[in-house]
């Protein structure tokens, strides 16, 4: 696609990112999507409306970001040297750029829901985004369609962008020329509608964008996301799909109706991929041939969400292998930070080799391939995940407490402990005292019980105070000033179900609270040695996370298999 989109999908795009649910309307299957084609390769809608206190905390939250966003986005575009005698990339990025500014201006001092709907715009409005084929297409719902209009009117005035206004049965809309494609904006009385057109069928697609014309069968005939929602516990807040297969077929030259057709006229000649290439890709992408997501619970201080790469049977009993239980990792926590892993080396190990055979064995066939450079890796994958490290687990860090000073940016309170999940927690440790004799005479028994570290253990760095402890297969350090009772409670947490391959929990209000302090001393500290534009950029930063730091608490991701794929699971606690 040209770069010149960027233009108008800048605006597009930003639309998009405001998902959510507004006035309690009809449910999708009456509305929104029975304007989607039911082979559509991608989807995303929002079905059911928020609880009211959660929808307008999240509209304030919208709008706050947008009208904290022109700074960066100036600051970006005064890095760009553009001349007349530049590349034409960097000329239509410099132009998204600038309708990016025309369009940010209209949110300057507009931090609420309320201000933003002046715009016309509703910031948590029930939307959906799918494809005409390929291409991308939207319809949201909005406030005002006058002021929507006018708004549109003083963004393409103040960026220059030049604009074609028509009629289609009665409906006006904008055609921006991006080339080959165009772009089409219409404001209805209650909708925004966008999307992106082929010019070889643009007269004949254009009623369908528009909504003047109903798709052959629609995704609300066919059904498809209601059985999403049942089929993954999805609430209808907000879900849909991608399919990985379909998209890559496209994208060989392999596609079928309107995405064949977008493929030869923008593209007459085949892709250069040879059969072999190609038989390659779509072997690999059939084991996992598509992506869901979905808002799983939504109250009015939480809200979770979960996303799947759904998997065929064998692909899926395969990654519930790579898993390796830690205690404690994917359990609620409430300190400062806590991360971890958890996987099984060797069955890793393992799937990485039949991936490298699989690749190897399309080598004769496929011109991406060296068969000589992926067998060279063997040798090194062996040693990396060979019997050395066949006992190691995973581990689970927990940070309950952590404060740097501003003059050395050195830890000046620490209280924090890594589970180390291993099989022979001795046998580690005598690693360690070879290494280190200072370690050689102390006693560690394997019964939860916590010995004091030398302070002496002749490293280069000063260390804060260590301890150490260990029970049956896991093994504990301490650091700072932590109380035992820490790793007690690492070694006898339990075993969460299924078991995560990552996991990762941490209080975002407590963290800008902790550091926002310091990141704005490190900003002034680089303006006066003359750093003023990464000064602004790390102030920049700052701004952004405070504006977090207002709506949510706690940010919470586990990622894991299940017999549907890979999951991740992702909770947000609001204050």
């Amino acid at each position: 696609m040209s770069l010149s989109a960027l233009r108008v999908l800048s605006i597009l795009g930003l639309f998009g990112l405001l998902v959510g649910c507004g006035r309690d309307v009809p449910p999708p299957a009456a509305g929104l999507l029975q304007h989607v084609p039911s082979d559509t390769p991608y989807v995303f809608v929002t079905s059911q409306p928020l609880p009211d206190t959660l929808r307008g905390r999240l509209g304030d939250h919208y709008a706050a970001q947008l009208a904290a966003q022109r700074a960066a986005i100036v600051a970006l575009r005064q890095q760009m040297d553009v001349t007349d005698d530049a590349p034409s990339v960097a000329r239509q990025a410099a132009q998204a750029f600038d309708v990016l500014d025309a369009l940010f201006v209209e949110f300057e001092g507009r931090d609420t829901a309320a201000a933003v709907r002046e715009l016309g715009i509703e910031p948590v409005p029930r939307l959906v985004f799918y494809g005409i084929g390929l291409l991308p297409a939207m319809r949201m719902e909005i406030a005002d369609a006058a002021r929507l209009d006018e708004m549109l009117d003083r963004v393409e005035r103040r960026a220059g962008l030049p604009v074609e206004k028509s009629l289609s049965d009665g409906q006006a809309y904008r055609r921006f020329d991006l080339g080959e494609l165009d772009a089409v904006l219409a404001v209805t009385a209650s909708h925004l509608i966008a999307g992106l057109l082929p010019d070889a069928y643009f007269d004949r697609d254009l009623p369908l964008l528009l909504g003047q014309q109903s798709p052959e069968r629609s995704l609300a005939a066919a059904g498809d996301v209601e059985i999403l929602i049942e089929r993954h516990g999805f609430t209808g807040y907000g879900e849909g799909f991608l399919k990985l297969d379909g998209l890559l077929a496209t994208m060989l030259g392999r596609g079928a109706g309107r995405n064949a057709e977008l493929m030869q006229g923008l593209w007459s000649a085949s892709p250069p991929v040879s059969r072999g290439c190609i038989q390659m890709m779509q072997d690999l992408v059939a084991g996992m041939p598509r992506m869901v997501i979905g808002v799983t619970a939504a109250g009015e201080r939480r809200l979770a969400a979960r996303a799947i790469w759904e998997g065929m049977p064998a692909v899926t009993s395969y990654l519930q292998k790579l898993a390796s239980p830690v205690p404690g990792l994917g359990e609620p926590y409430d300190g400062l930070i806590s991360l971890g892993l958890g996987l099984n080396l060797p069955q890793l190990r393992n799937a990485i080799e039949a991936l490298l055979d699989t690749l190897i064995a399309a080598g004769s066939s496929c011109e991406w391939v060296n068969p000589a450079s992926l067998q060279a890796v063997m040798p090194q994958l062996n040693l990396a995940l060979g019997p050395m490290t066949a006992g190691i687990k995973g581990f689970n860090l927990r940070v309950d407490d952590l404060t740097i000073d501003p003059q050395t940016l050195q830890p000046s309170k620490l209280q924090a402990g890594l589970l180390a999940a291993v099989d022979d927690p001795r046998g580690i440790f005598a690693l360690g005292a070879m290494l280190n004799p200072a370690l050689a005479a102390l006693e560690v028994p394997n019964d939860g019980s916590v010995v004091d570290l030398p302070q002496d253990l002749g490293l280069n760095k000063p260390t804060p105070p260590l301890k150490v402890a260990m029970k049956d297969r896991a093994l504990v350090l301490l650091a700072g000033g932590t109380p035992d009772a820490l790793a007690r409670s690492l070694l006898d947490a339990g075993l969460t179900t299924p078991p995560p391959l990552f996991a990762m929990d941490y209080g975002i209000f407590r963290l800008v609270e902790r550091f926002g302090g310091l990141m704005a001393v490190t900003a002034d500290r680089l303006s006066q040695q003359g750093e003023q534009e990464m000064a602004q950029q790390l102030l920049d930063q700052l701004a952004g996370f405070r504006v977090q730091a207002q709506l949510f608490e706690r940010l919470r991701v586990s990622v894991y298999a299940s017999a549907e794929g890979l999951v991740m699971d992702q909770v947000m606690e609001l204050r």
